[in-house]
């Protein structure tokens, strides 16, 4: 049972304090478990049984590691990986003025062709080669929205301009955790912050949000205030073409909403 409520992408852990580890089921919706890696504990958001396959048997990896007291990385490294994703991303959007960003386009025009093809159940995206090219290869299978399809290319695109190579660490069920595992997580970190800087770019979530920021500061009583919020993060999510819970995620990282 939860002993505080979610604040987006931050939450303490109650035993010792140290920030707890969002881990998504989808990289569109909410943390479904908060992990603490001193305490090498878990909390979960929902429940087990509502996690796909595929979230569920990356869940029971890391507790794996968490038991066995695999190292996580220092903090400054954190920083620093979290830090080059988000200058590598704003050096791509150079000259782009326009939101929302056509993410398409531009990985092609940096050299990363998207391909649809047929990946296996559950799995959205990953990078591919064909011939001597990188290449992204998103699900044929569709199910998902416009807006989720521009994330996991963003994403996608993430983890070849940044060069990861750790992706495929735990990609047989079952098998022993790889060596590699915690490099994984810290790519899969460092390709969802180019990702929302990359859709969400500081400086034009931050020029938009101060336009509509008055209707909530106007706002009259906390349920008025709390629609508004609602309202504008839609508006804001429209614009950018995110989902609202990317775009509530983005504005909490960016200190805007508290």
């Amino acid at each position: 049972m939860m002993t505080e409520p979610s604040t987006g992408t931050t939450r303490h852990c109650d035993a010792c304090g140290t920030p707890r580890e969002p881990f998504f089921d989808s990289p569109c919706e909410d943390p479904v478990a908060w992990l603490c890696q001193t305490c090498r504990t878990v909390e979960m958001e929902v429940p087990r049984t509502s996690l796909s396959p595929e979230a569920r048997r990356e869940l029971e990896t890391l507790e794996s590691f968490m038991r066995a007291g695999a190292p996580a990385a220092p903090a400054a490294a954190k920083v620093s990986g979290l830090a080059r994703a988000r200058g590598r991303a704003r050096i791509a959007l150079e000259g782009i003025r326009e939101v929302p960003v056509d993410v398409q386009k531009l990985a092609e025009q940096l050299g990363y062709p998207v391909h649809e093809r047929r990946l296996p159940a559950g799995q959205r995206g990953t990078i591919g080669r064909d011939g001597d090219r990188v290449v992204i290869a998103i699900s044929s299978h569709g199910g998902y929205t416009n807006a989720e399809r521009r994330w996991v290319i963003a994403e996608e695109l993430g983890h070849a301009m940044l060069g990861h190579t750790a992706l495929v660490a735990s990609s047989t069920p079952g098998a022993a955790p790889a060596i590699a595992e915690p490099r994984r997580r810290e790519e899969e970190r460092e390709a969802r912050a180019f990702a929302a800087e990359i859709l969400m770019p500081d400086d034009k979530v931050r020029a938009r949000f101060g336009e509509l920021a008055p209707r909530i500061e106007q706002s009259l009583g906390m349920r008025r205030r709390e629609e508004e919020i609602d309202e504008v993060v839609r508006l804001l999510g429209r614009m950018f073409g995110v989902t609202p819970t990317a775009m509530r995620l983005r504005l909490e990282e960016l200190s805007l909403l508290r």
